[in-house]
């Protein structure tokens, strides 16, 4: 009996042994708790000139021209603001423009209605995409914006004898030409804290305004309306909190007969523009743009990375 004892008393001091090495009898633990991994982010605000926030989608139309003539400039300016939060890198500005369509401006003031002879017609003109009646093609004119598209008297040579010209084509308008002969140039200023950006365009210091690098791909310095579209303009760097104003300038150009005969839509010229007599005649192609119109739409973006 005393030797089970003994042995059983072994077998508990070695179990303890055992269990000390297992559980320690001194511990210690500190729980980090409600850790969260959470994301930052960008929020692109559109602002007019006077300061009106806009997003999506109640991002008003910015640009509303009509009347314009050859050689006038419009401008509109448009504060970009990244609201964001908690994000480190600095994000990308663009603007894009895009779904650019041109068409015809019914006139106000009716000098006739003609067919693609100058007849007089009496029917009305259907809404564009216009109908032939009979077998004629009828457009409200006036006699400058007949001629310059269908052909006609466009003035005088030195000698007093009338040039006829053959005119470029009716609905000038519709087929995107007038994007053509609009040149855009755009400026920026920025980007400014939050705290230090200035109220208006008015206030940015002259030398803050820089020109943005525009795209030129037929090598003549003017970059044209159309040759923006589906083109992302880098604008530049926008970090979270700060601002940037935008100038976007548009200029409506003057279409002489040198550059319709180089895209072929007239056989010659048939006015120098050396000559001061005949120099107000040099542009008359640009008659076929009177009534003529276009809109398109501007996405501006905010991207984490810049675009390649």
């Amino acid at each position: 009996m005393k030797k089970i004892v003994v042995s059983l008393m072994t077998i508990c001091v070695v179990a303890g042994l055992i269990g000390g090495g297992l559980f320690a009898d001194f511990s210690d633990i500190e729980t980090s708790r409600d850790n969260y991994f959470q994301t930052g982010s960008l929020d692109l605000k559109v602002s007019d000139f006077l300061g009106t926030e806009y997003q999506d989608p109640n991002v008003p139309a910015f640009y509303m021209v009509s009347d314009a003539y050859p050689c006038c400039d419009k401008s509109i300016f448009i504060d970009l603001e990244n609201y964001g939060q908690g994000f480190q890198c600095q994000p990308w500005a663009y603007l894009h423009v895009k779904n650019l369509e041109c068409y015809w401006v019914v006139p106000k003031n009716v000098w006739k209605w003609v067919d693609s002879t100058g007849a007089e017609v009496a029917a009305p003109v259907p809404e564009p995409p216009h109908e032939a009646i009979g077998t004629g093609f009828p457009k409200p004119l006036n006699e400058p914006e007949y001629v310059a598209e269908c052909g006609g008297i466009a003035g005088e040579d030195v000698n007093g004898n009338p040039v006829v010209v053959p005119g470029i084509g009716v609905c000038y308008g519709e087929d995107c030409r007038l994007a053509e002969h609009v040149g855009v140039l755009m400026y920026a200023a920025g980007p400014y804290k939050e705290d230090e950006k200035p109220a208006t365009s008015a206030d940015v210091p002259s030398a803050d305004w820089r020109p943005l690098p525009m795209p030129d791909p037929n090598g003549d310095g003017v970059t044209k309306m159309n040759e923006l579209v589906c083109v992302e303009m880098e604008l530049g760097q926008i970090p979270n909190n700060y601002g940037m104003w935008l100038h976007i300038s548009v200029h409506f150009q003057d279409f002489d007969e040198e550059d319709a005969f180089a895209q072929g839509l007239i056989p010659t010229t048939y006015f120098d523009e050396n000559i001061p007599a005949e120099a107000k005649w040099d542009h008359w192609p640009t008659n076929a743009m009177q009534k003529d119109g276009m809109k398109f739409d501007m996405a501006f973006e905010l991207l984490q990375n810049k675009l390649p």
